[in-house]
């Protein structure tokens, strides 16, 4: 088949390029696969946008193959998550790969406790953030991580606060804090929501400027 790429962002690669830190895959090794990829043959279009993608089929092309992957991260649905100074997991990643002057200096939160949330948290630490918290649902028995990302990220300084949910944002126009309550046990009903049972009186705020 003759195939031609067309890539929305500057460079190519996905989420290999944009969603995983330099440190863990660098960009020499991302070119060096698409590279390998364009030698036999595959052409490739950046910055390049399609608004419908049926009109490549009347520009010549026989078939259209969608790869776009996953790009956008989800907002927990809590008050003042939409504040300066949060970001979605996928966005802070990206801004990152970009050097996108990102101002991450002083206290950053995480919110969740996989290989992303470490990946969130590692990354602030690179941008200079002088405290990195992550906050998550899950014991540290349970957190879903990998074992050596949860060692390298104690060793590096984040500070962990296991079996907690988040209730707020905390902030005017910026974010100032966040509220955390411990979580004596959750599972998921039928839809996939989180049933929570809450500790009493075990409320918590934390004074940060970022939240991821």
């Amino acid at each position: 088949h003759d195939v031609t790429v067309y890539e929305a962002n500057k460079k190519a690669g996905g989420q290999c390029r944009y969603g995983i830190p330099s440190y863990r895959l660098s960009d020499e090794i991302v070119d060096r696969e698409i590279n390998g990829i364009l030698e036999e043959g595959v052409k490739l279009e950046l910055n390049t946008k399609i608004g419908n993608p049926k009109d490549l089929l009347n520009n010549g092309f026989d078939a259209v193959l969608l790869s776009i992957g996953t790009h956008k991260g989800n907002r927990l649905p809590i008050e003042g998550n939409s504040l300066k100074g949060t970001f979605t997991n996928a966005d802070f990643l990206k801004k990152v790969r970009e050097n996108d002057n990102l101002d991450i200096k002083n206290r950053v939160i995480v919110l969740g406790g996989g290989n992303v949330a470490f990946d969130c948290a590692r990354s602030a630490i690179r941008l200079g953030a002088t405290e990195v918290h992550i906050a998550c649902l899950e014991s540290f028995e349970n957190m879903t991580a990998a074992k050596e990302e949860i060692e390298e990220g104690i060793e590096e300084g984040i500070i962990l606060h296991n079996s907690n949910t988040f209730l707020k944002i905390i902030g005017a126009d910026k974010v100032e804090g966040i509220e955390i309550q411990k979580v004596k046990k959750f599972g998921f009903d039928d839809q996939g929501k989180a049933i929570l049972e809450l500790e009493e009186n075990s409320n918590e705020i934390i004074l940060i400027d970022t939240v991821i």
